[in-house]
């Protein structure tokens, strides 16, 4: 997408945080970043949505998750897993924090992994 459609988006906050998802892409080489990116530049109906189920199920203990849409709070989880994602139910966050994970935004979540090593992408 281009820069004039991506400006098309009428949150700013989205649009601001496709522009640092892609800078951290080209400054660490991480093309991670980039990939997630390009979901949040489409419709918002084609993110996905994921239940906390599904992150028990494919993250491994003490793992970083990333999701480019919604977390649900459906399901149980008993691992300790840091999850970024661009939105979180209240359900879900108490979820992951009672099994001793992090929910955090996108932003604070590259600056803990800039290169984007060991981060398993859900959905």
């Amino acid at each position: 997408m281009t820069k004039k459609q991506i400006s098309r988006k009428s949150n700013s906050e989205l649009v601001k945080t496709i522009d640092e998802l892609k800078a951290a892409s080209r400054k660490n080489d991480a093309p991670i970043w980039k990939s997630i990116a390009k979901k949040l530049e489409g419709p918002s109906r084609n993110w996905p949505v994921v239940n906390v189920s599904k992150i028990e199920y494919n993250a491994a203990k003490n793992g970083k998750v990333v999701i480019p849409g919604k977390i649900m709070g459906s399901g149980t989880l008993s691992k300790k897993v840091t999850v970024s994602a661009y939105s979180f139910t209240r359900t879900a966050i108490q979820k992951i924090e009672n099994a001793g994970g992090k929910c955090m935004i996108y932003n604070d979540f590259i600056k803990k992994n800039p290169t984007g090593k060991d981060v398993v992408v859900i959905g």
